[in-house]
């Protein structure tokens, strides 16, 4: 969060919860209830091994959507270092690698290629996971951060599209030290 509220650090837990509850002076019938989780400040930030899958099938193509997936990646490569890895993997009707292994310090290629993406076709997320995976395992930083960050503003409806498949996949690959967040976009 932006704001520091200044929750104490946690001494024995990896997070502390604090709360408030008090009436509601607009609303008699009403409590409020304020929850602030304070997680253990970390000394030191892992290094990154990051691999962004960017979905560009043809639903991607509103400014909501595919050029703020762009924007948010060229924000993120800002905080990255030279002991970060980036890499971009886009599906739509294929996948296909933009970049492998590029040090976080490498803003501006990695800008410029972002840039490039463009929106078309259907939306074959299964070759573009097992390819994502497959370059984070290559890049795979002991200690670090390994990340897959599927960016996608719906479902997959080519190759794995169930549910239940998509979480044995993801479970499995967790297994490998390597993580999946997803960010819905639009």
């Amino acid at each position: 969060n932006y704001f520091n509220y200044n929750y104490p650090q946690p001494k024995s837990k990896r997070f502390n919860l604090t709360y408030e509850y008090t009436d509601c002076p607009w609303n008699k019938d009403a409590k409020l209830l304020m929850l602030g989780v304070q997680a253990k400040d970390v000394e030191k930030e892992p290094n990154s091994n990051l691999v962004f899958l960017i979905d560009v099938s043809g639903s991607m193509y509103s400014r909501d959507k595919l050029p703020l997936v762009v924007e948010s990646l060229k924000k993120l490569t800002d905080e990255m270092t030279k002991n970060d890895r980036i890499s971009i993997v886009t599906y739509s009707g294929q996948e296909k690698v933009i970049v492998t292994g590029a040090r976080g310090n490498m803003k501006n290629c990695i800008a410029e290629l972002a840039d490039t993406l463009e929106a078309s076709g259907c939306t074959n997320g299964e070759a573009g996971i097992n390819m994502a995976y497959d370059i984070a395992s290559r890049y795979y930083i002991k200690g670090g951060s390994n990340r897959v960050i599927l960016a996608t503003d719906g479902d997959l409806n080519v190759g794995i599209s169930s549910p239940t498949e998509l979480s044995k996949f993801i479970a499995a690959k967790r297994d490998t030290g390597v993580y999946l967040t997803v960010l819905g976009f639009g």
